[in-house]
């Protein structure tokens, strides 16, 4: 990266938001989108680099399209990206399976039931509503219960 550009991008996070929005206008020809400061400076600071390096349009629609591939169209160039679905990480056990877990030293077990979970001698329609039970605060049940492969023990 020349010296001039990158004196210019590292320069962005300090400018005024008014001068940031001026910039945007004349970089885009469009008018800034809303949000926060920091996501108008790292959407101008590629724009620059982009102009900069003259990037070939054919290869910024190829990557347009192979993003658009694994996260979904964008609605606009300065809208919000569509997220993509979230896709069930686990394989849910057999009913009649007992899932046991030791939490803040007391051990803790729910049945897997055709429809729902068993704590406590009531039922639940999902794990994370067990684990919010459980601990009083959200979780992912399947992480909780190790359903997923994540690390036991943090949060999420």
């Amino acid at each position: 990266m020349d010296k001039t550009l990158l004196a210019r991008v590292a320069a962005l996070p300090n400018m005024p938001l008014s001068d940031l929005k001026a910039l945007w206008r004349d970089v885009y020809q469009d008018e800034p989108p809303g949000g926060h400061k920091s996501h108008i400076v790292r959407r101008l600071a590629y724009r620059l680099q982009e102009l900069a390096y003259d990037v070939d349009p054919q290869i910024e629609n190829r990557i347009e399209q192979q993003a658009n591939d694994l996260f979904g169209p964008n609605k606009s160039r300065n809208g919000k990206k569509a997220k993509p679905k979230r896709k069930t990480q686990y394989q849910r056990p057999i009913p009649g399976t007992k899932l046991v877990r030791e939490y803040k030293g007391i051990e803790y077990q729910v049945t897997i039931l055709e429809e729902g979970y068993e704590y406590a001698g009531c039922l639940y329609k999902s794990l994370s509503k067990v684990a919010l039970a459980i601990t009083g605060s959200s979780w992912s049940g399947p992480a909780f219960f190790g359903l997923n492969n994540k690390v036991q023990g943090g949060k999420h």
